[in-house]
């Protein structure tokens, strides 16, 4: 009887593994796939042809504007680590400031906090609009800026919330202590309080950077070319009104995919400790 419960178990977790890795699976040999294998069917699962043209914008006639080459993507991708970076940067230091605040000072209390979370669940097309329309207005359109002050506006929430309890973990005496031998309270919140938080601050940046790398509705809605245009706006450029160029698509898509994925496996335990520890209590 044991064994039969093993056996199931482990049938179980393969089925799991294969339905999760899959799509990854299906991704890479797309983007290896010759043109004439993007449409057949049933699926070309395990291909015996292959080829790097989807990469050098050559296979399937889809070359200029719908070139995966890597002189096209180049721009974009640069676009996508700037913002995903500062945005990670600036969340994290508006969120630690303004954790600190409420944890230490209770300044607005649990209201205040709740509030704050609350923000994060606002529908990103509900801010849409009212953000094109004061960077109109400030004549930020079209800039990498604007896209990193939209994604702020719902990475920030987030990363207070999980702060908050990192910073009430810390005991007040250790304050208390550093304030007796002469420290400011900037002092103390610089040397004292962010070291020992740093597994809180590098989970709530590497939330906030995944976060901003993978946006689309507010890239598409305040930028306009390729100057400030990050990748997912990019990869939208292989599907036409006639057809999806699978192949190039799924090239660009696993450019895409590489950088926050290393990302993602180097600061995996800080993301695992933001997400259970963090976010669950205040």
């Amino acid at each position: 009887m044991h064994s039969i419960k093993e056996i199931f178990k482990y049938i179980l977790l393969l089925a799991l593994v294969i339905f999760f890795f899959f799509p990854i699976y299906w991704l890479i040999i797309t983007a290896f796939k010759v043109s004439s294998d993007w449409f057949d069917w049933p699926p070309v699962f395990i291909p015996t042809r292959f080829t790097i043209g989807n990469f050098l914008g050559t296979e399937g006639g889809f070359q200029g504007s719908l070139a995966t080459a890597i002189s096209s993507i180049t721009p974009y991708l640069s676009n996508s680590i700037v913002v995903a970076l500062v945005t990670a940067l600036a969340s994290m230091l508006i969120g630690s400031l303004t954790a600190y605040a409420i944890s230490r000072f209770k300044i607005g209390g649990m209201f205040f906090a709740s509030w704050i979370i609350s923000i994060r669940m606002l529908p990103p097309i509900a801010a849409a609009l009212p953000l094109y329309v004061m960077f109109s207005h400030l004549n930020l359109l079209n800039t990498k800026l604007s896209i990193i002050l939209g994604h702020l506006v719902f990475t920030t929430p987030f990363s207070t919330w999980i702060l908050i309890t990192f910073f009430n973990d810390i005991p007040r005496e250790l304050d208390e202590a550093a304030y007796v031998d002469g420290a400011s309270m900037i002092r103390t919140f610089v040397s004292v309080i962010l070291p020992l938080s740093a597994p809180g601050l590098a989970a709530v940046a590497s939330l906030a950077f995944i976060q901003s790398w993978g946006e689309f509705l507010l890239a598409l809605i305040l930028t306009s070319s390729a100057e400030s245009q990050t990748l997912p706006i990019y990869l939208g450029r292989f599907i036409t009104g006639w057809r999806i160029a699978w192949g190039p698509l799924a090239a660009a898509g696993l450019v895409t995919m590489v950088p926050v994925m290393t990302f993602s496996l180097i600061m995996q335990r800080y993301l695992l400790r933001g997400l259970t520890f963090g976010a669950v209590k205040y």
